[in-house]
């Protein structure tokens, strides 16, 4: 029996409105025509051109305004993060090769931190890192500041797209935070160390020592995420 190759009518939608934005050079911020033009003008229906437009915002392509209209959407990682395949969030191996980007990224980014950080961001990174010591201790979750801590890293680069990604990356491994072993209260000790490591060589400049703070930190990491799954703390 051969299977059906039918593509669903809100894909082929979907298609047709991502060709006339590109067709038409439409930026963020500008609007698509009213439904019944658009829908006239692809030469498909309108509940086809509703389902299409849906699916699309879905994955943050358009952004639909109340009364308004339907709009180009500014570019986020968001989507992203909330249509990942739950199939890889269980995945040690994806979630692996994911974390090796995500140190490839920042790791290769620190030389020219160490050049355009300030003394304010530096302040407020030794902050953040003894305040993760202090959590540590009392075996208390500090997430927030661990995400703010590689947030405020890389400010100064004033790169939104290196700091979107930088985001992405944490709340990936966030998402799946309850499919790894459960950290020990050695492990978070660890960490906020790690932490605190990295602000004295951001302090001193010395890149290279900062490097490998950096790449001890994600070995750190690398070592969590392939703990046997049976461990008991």
């Amino acid at each position: 029996m051969k299977t059906s190759t039918r593509i669903p009518a809100y894909k082929l939608a979907a298609q047709e409105i991502k060709r006339f934005i590109e067709t038409n050079g439409l930026t963020v911020g500008q609007s698509l025509p009213p439904e019944p033009a658009m829908a006239l003008q692809l030469g498909i229906s309108r509940p086809s051109l509703r389902e299409g437009i849906k699916a699309l915002e879905s994955v943050g392509v358009l952004q639909s305004r109340h009364g308004e209209g339907v709009y180009v959407a500014s570019f986020s990682f968001d989507s992203i993060v909330d249509n990942l395949p739950y199939s890889m969030l269980a995945d040690r191996v994806q979630l692996g090769q994911l974390l090796e980007v995500r140190e490839a990224l920042e790791v290769g980014m620190l030389g020219k931190l160490t050049e355009c950080i300030s003394e304010a961001e530096v302040a407020t990174l030794r902050s953040l890192a003894e305040t993760m010591m202090v959590k540590a201790q009392a075996q208390e979750s500090f997430a927030e500041e661990d995400r703010q801590f590689h947030a405020t890293m890389f400010a100064c680069m004033h790169n939104p797209f290196l700091d979107r990604l930088v985001d992405l990356f944490w709340n990936v491994f966030q998402k799946m935070a309850h499919t790894l072993p459960k950290s020990s209260p050695s492990s978070g000790l660890q960490t906020a160390r790690d932490h605190l490591e990295i602000v004295e060589r951001i302090e001193q400049k010395n890149s290279t020592a900062l490097t490998a703070a950096h790449m001890r930190h994600f070995s750190g990491i690398h070592q969590k995420l392939f703990a046997p799954t049976t461990q008991s703390h």
